[in-house]
């Protein structure tokens, strides 16, 4: 089993309930030991110590993954935290749990469905690419 520093990018007013589910499922069902890398704050515009701190965690990360929530496409602090993982070059993808059909973020990677062999297989790609 490899141990996996996950950077969960959500948007953090509105889907905090996809983050907690996330990571309580991959301790359950993944293959993998994932940890959570998550900066786990709202983003706040013009806060350079935000900018810092996502900066950072994701550079602590491994793979970055984006939980697809219903209005996600729209939510600034993902759109940072993506910017954020490209200009680093982490291995990025979506994810989408089965009753939300919202649209896709831009720049963030293939979107795989939430389920965890699925999951499991594109950490295990993005380890090794």
């Amino acid at each position: 089993m490899a141990r996996v520093k996950v950077f969960l990018s959500f948007e953090f007013d509105k889907d905090e309930e996809l983050h907690r589910n996330f990571y309580a499922q991959a301790a359950e069902y993944s293959c993998h030991e994932i940890e959570d890398y998550s900066l786990n704050e709202a983003y706040r515009p013009h806060d350079k110590s935000w900018l810092k701190k996502a900066h950072a965690q994701i550079s602590r990360s491994d793979i970055v993954i984006v939980v697809v929530g219903e209005d996600t496409h729209n939510a600034p602090g993902v759109k940072k935290e993506v910017t954020i993982a490209n200009q680093q070059d982490k291995p990025i993808f979506q994810i989408r749990p089965k009753r939300w059909t919202s649209g896709m973020v831009d720049g963030a990677g293939d979107e795989i469905p939430w389920k965890w062999k699925k999951i499991d297989a594109k950490i295990s790609e993005c380890l090794n690419r």
